[in-house]
């Protein structure tokens, strides 16, 4: 991300805000939190570094809160000293973890590759991440991560920059190629200005030309979490097979402990970390599989009362009775039978009576839940990831289950171009696959598929739906959402009347 060499005054005052002034990670702090989210939002669409957002918000940015921070200078030695000592006493004597939870950081990673960035987001379900976006912003070429495993492979180290700039090249054409193609078939607005116009022209080629892209490609992001959560990322980190993620974890070690000292204990990985991916895939690549290959983009594998006595609307009235009678399970079973499909439905359109676009549903819809198997192009991965209330498994990234071509590209009569960039990257991932296997990922395109399991209860998939089952949702990730929203309606059809309620604008 683009940070400028500041002046002394500059530094200084960001000094107060940040744990280092050029480093690419870095904490905020002694910042309110009222103005760190607005900060971050920002990022996703700009390519200037979250220091630079901070110093234009104390500065002569669109938000000033000079009168929201203090001057004051505070003995930090013996403050940290004493949150040693307290950290000592009632985390490590007692084991009251709870006060790693209370600790409320905000970390800033920039120029991370996006496959590790993509792995960080699995290893705790509980941050909140937010990201620059390929779909708004135009990398330049030097937005590469070489993996440092490469200085040992120096002819493989030349044969990587070789593709990137293959790849690239091809992002660069399809940008062009595209705007060119869009101004054709998409229309321009009454009272659009022309600099809307183009801007929205632009925005739909970064976003579907990104697909040739590697995922070396450099990324960065801002994430809000509590210490304890820390630590059991910096441990993953560690135990991670990349040199890239142990010496990410090394600086933010480095930073954390200039402003959390006492927090950063039990950092190293456990053998359990070291050895049980490594284990479980040796274990799981000794078997021999069939050669079949998936074809369907969405797949329901498992539902609430697929095997069951208990249909899916019994289950969610028994969670809804059991909720607001406090009878026991039992009694509440016995009830429901006696009830006919009108009264039950009628329970539920009661549960979801008035609920507008922003609402939720109340708990008892989490009962009931759905597993769907998913093919869906690493572009499109990483937007599933967002959705942290739904559970997750995935294989690491490969080009072993085909890959993407998105419709613009296709009717602009640009898909050579793309699949030529693919192939690049596909020999050089096999090429790497006999020498370093544990740097194939860098080398897969946003393009190629990979293969998904997601678990979700009624609940998640209820605020997925709502928000990726709308025009403003990207083409990709929506078309999958609207898949499994047929499938629901399909086998639950009791509970689509209010699914993906948001506005159709």
């Amino acid at each position: 991300m683009l940070m400028k060499k500041l002046t002394e005054s500059e530094e200084k005052l960001l000094k107060r805000f940040v744990t280092n002034v050029y480093g690419s990670v870095y904490f905020i702090h002694s910042l309110p939190e009222f103005i760190i989210p607005p900060i971050n939002s920002k990022v996703s669409r700009r390519d200037t570094s979250w220091r630079l957002n901070i110093l234009e918000s104390l500065t002569s940015g669109d938000l000033d809160i000079n009168d929201f921070v203090t001057s004051s200078d505070f003995p930090m030695d013996v403050a940290i000293q004493k949150a040693k000592a307290f950290h000592e006493k009632w985390v490590e004597k007692f084991g009251h973890s709870s006060i790693a939870e209370q600790h409320l950081m905000h970390l800033c990673i920039e120029d991370v590759s996006r496959y590790l960035s993509g792995d960080i987001e699995l290893m705790n379900k509980r941050p909140s991440f937010i990201e620059w976006s390929q779909r708004y912003q135009r990398p330049t070429r030097d937005k590469l991560i070489i993996p440092p495993e490469l200085e040992d492979y120096p002819e493989l180290k030349e044969k990587f920059i070789k593709v990137w700039n293959i790849s690239f090249d091809t992002y660069e054409a399809l940008v062009e190629r595209l705007k060119d193609y869009l101004k054709k078939v998409v229309k321009r607005k009454e009272n659009e200005s022309e600099k809307a116009y183009n801007s929205k022209i632009s925005k739909i080629a970064f976003e579907d030309a990104r697909y040739a892209l590697l995922l070396s490609t450099k990324t960065s992001f801002a994430v809000a979490l509590n210490a304890l959560d820390l630590q059991d990322i910096i441990r993953k980190l560690l135990a991670h097979e990349t040199e890239e993620a142990k010496l990410l974890a090394e600086n933010i070690i480095n930073e954390a402990e200039k402003i959390a000292p006492s927090m950063m204990r039990h950092l190293s990985p456990s053998q359990y970390q070291m050895t049980v991916n490594k284990k479980l895939e040796d274990i799981a690549q000794s078997y021999e599989y069939s050669n079949e290959t998936e074809r369907d983009d969405v797949k329901l594998i498992d539902y609430t009362g697929k095997n069951s006595d208990m249909k899916p609307l019994d289950v969610l009235i028994s969670h809804v009775l059991f909720s607001y009678t406090g009878k026991p399970i039992k009694v509440i079973e016995k009830a429901i039978k006696n009830l006919s499909k009108e009264e039950k439905m009628d329970i539920v359109n009661s549960a979801v009576s008035k609920i507008n676009q922003y609402d939720h549903l109340i708990e008892p819809f989490r009962a009931i839940r759905y597993k769907f198997q998913i093919m869906v192009s690493e572009a499109g991965w990483h937007q599933l990831l967002r959705h942290r209330m739904i559970n997750f498994n995935a294989f690491k990234p490969t080009i072993e289950n085909g890959y993407t071509i998105p419709p613009n590209i296709e009717n602009s009569g640009c898909t050579k171009l793309l699949e030529n960039a693919i192939k690049a990257s596909e020999d050089l991932y096999n090429e790497l696959r006999k020498k370093t296997p544990r740097l194939c990922p860098y080398t897969v395109t946003n393009a190629h598929k990979r293969l998904i399991m997601m678990d979700t209860d009624l609940w998640a998939f209820d605020h997925f739906a709502n928000l990726r089952c709308t025009p403003e949702a990207q083409w990709d990730i929506r078309s999958i959402s609207y898949k499994m929203l047929d499938i629901i309606k399909e086998i639950t059809p009791e509970f689509t009347g209010f699914l993906a309620r948001r506005n159709q604008s």
